[in-house]
């Protein structure tokens, strides 16, 4: 992939959207395109944490791994999206987390250091970057929230709410990993998720066909998940 791609690349992601064309060309200097096969990882619990991602293609899921061996899915990266931001801004830190391609993808690579320059040289990108920081904060501390006091079935109702953000009545949408992945990203056991499905379907709020969800009544669901 070459430089002018990367160009035409950046600003479709929120952090750069603002950048004119010598702060781009600067940025499209200094980053790497990565191809990362599936199952490939992309970083390791422990490795420094020396760049920021931004996924172009596929998928990266962001997971932790107990002393157990069993695996807890933090976050799942879609086209668009990037990860390892607010880790860079500890000097010699490492990832706390690993990633792994779930599907084949495409990355850009951008170093710290060219993050810092920007948010030296451009209070726009300061006030992007600090944007972005804060949902990821908020959404950390829903996840936590839902972990403590929300059922398995506020839990999901909560998610595919998220998921189909804009509709009104009715809504299809395509799991986007798993039901294993979204099952660890909810923290529930598969079994819990597929049986707390299969209630909703029942009750006839939705309908379920393989990862494809039917929202039949969103009002009614949005009702529901807040009784659990």
């Amino acid at each position: 992939m070459g430089q002018l791609n990367i160009i035409q690349l950046l600003p479709r992601f929120h952090l750069f959207s603002a950048l004119d064309s010598e702060q781009l060309t600067y940025v499209a200097n200094e980053t790497q395109h990565l191809t990362v096969p599936r199952g490939g990882i992309v970083f390791n619990r422990g490795d420094t944490a020396h760049s920021l991602f931004m996924l172009i293609s596929g998928q990266v899921k962001l997971a932790v791994n107990s002393p157990q061996g069993t695996e807890k899915v933090i976050g799942i990266i879609g086209p668009g999206e990037s990860f390892g931001e607010a880790i860079i801004f500890l000097d010699q830190a490492s990832f706390p987390i690993y990633a792994q391609a779930t599907t084949d993808s495409q990355l850009l690579l951008i170093p710290k250091q060219v993050i810092f320059n920007l948010l030296e040289r451009d209070m726009t990108v300061s006030r992007k970057m600090l944007a972005g920081l804060s949902v990821r904060n908020r959404q950390l501390v829903q996840d936590i929230e839902s972990v403590a006091l929300l059922t398995s079935t506020q839990r999901l109702i909560g998610y595919l709410l998220q998921i189909s953000a804009g509709s009104n009545v009715t809504s299809r949408v395509t799991l986007p990993a798993s039901k294993t992945m979204i099952a660890s990203l909810l923290n529930l056991t598969p079994e819990t998720l597929s049986r707390t499905m299969l209630k909703l379907q029942q009750q006839g709020m939705i309908e379920v066909n393989g990862k494809e969800i039917t929202i039949i009544d969103l009002p009614a669901l949005r009702e529901y998940g807040t009784l659990g």
